[in-house]
C-alpha cells in the first residue's frame, strides 16, 4: 500500500510542474507488459518474479514465483502462481492510475527442486513433493507513467489457494495456502 500512495504522490506533485495534463500513450492504446520483482509470504529466501500481459485494457495475464527450476535449482519450499486478472475499478490522476484487481488461476507448492508438470488433487504418493490447486486473490497494482509509452509499477497482491495435499507437501497446516506479495518493475 506504502509504494501505491508514493506513486500516487509523485504523480500529484508533478501535475502543477507543467500546467498540462499528461495523458499515456501506449503502443496498444493500454498497458500492454510489466515485469516486477518483489518478496512474497511462501519463499524468503528468492525474490518474487512476475510477468504479466494485458491482451485488453482491463483483462491480464500473470505468472509469478521464484523461477525454481530455470532461475535456480534450491531446495526451499516455494509458490508459483499462474491467474487471469481483471481490473474491477481504476482510478487515475495525472501520470498514476491504480487498479483493484480480482485474480482467478491455479498455484503450485513445493517443498524441494521443482519437477515438470502440475498435480492437482490429493497426494500420489507417501511423501510427495509438490501439488497444485485453484487460487483467488486481490491486488492493487500501481503504475506511474515515466513518459507516453513506459511506466514504473508496484503491484500488492494477497490471496489464497486450495491445495488439497498442501499439508503432506509441506508437512503442516491445512489444504488452505494464504499468500501475499509486494513487487515493482517496469512496463510499457
Amino acid at each position: 500500500m506504502l509504494s501505491v500512495l508514493l506513486l500516487l504522490t509523485a504523480a500529484h506533485a508533478d501535475e502543477g510542474l507543467s500546467g498540462q495534463a499528461f495523458v499515456p500513450a501506449p503502443v496498444a492504446g493500454h498497458a500492454v507488459f510489466d515485469f516486477r520483482v518483489g518478496a512474497g509470504t511462501t519463499d524468503l529466501h528468492h525474490p518474487t518474479v512476475c510477468a504479466e500481459v494485458a491482451p485488453v485494457a482491463w483483462l491480464s495475464v500473470e505468472g509469478c514465483g521464484t523461477g525454481s527450476g530455470f532461475l535456480h535449482h534450491g531446495d526451499q519450499p516455494d509458490m508459483a502462481h499462474f491467474r487471469a486478472r481483471a481490473a474491477s475499478k481504476t482510478w487515475r490522476r495525472g501520470r498514476s492510475e491504480v487498479d483493484a484487481r480480482l485474480g482467478l488461476g491455479f498455484a503450485e507448492i513445493q517443498s524441494t527442486a521443482d519437477q515438470a508438470g502440475f498435480l492437482f488433487g490429493e497426494a500420489r504418493t507417501a511423501d510427495p513433493i509438490e501439488a497444485a490447486g485453484p487460487e483467488l486473490s486481490a491486488s492493487a497494482h500501481g503504475r506511474w507513467w515515466l513518459d507516453q509509452a513506459f511506466y514504473a509499477t508496484a503491484d500488492l497482491n494477497v490471496g489464497a489457494a486450495h491445495i488439497p495435499a498442501a499439508p503432506d507437501v509441506m508437512g503442516r497446516g491445512g489444504p488452505v495456502v494464504p499468500f501475499a506479495s509486494a513487487t515493482f518493475g517496469f512496463g510499457f
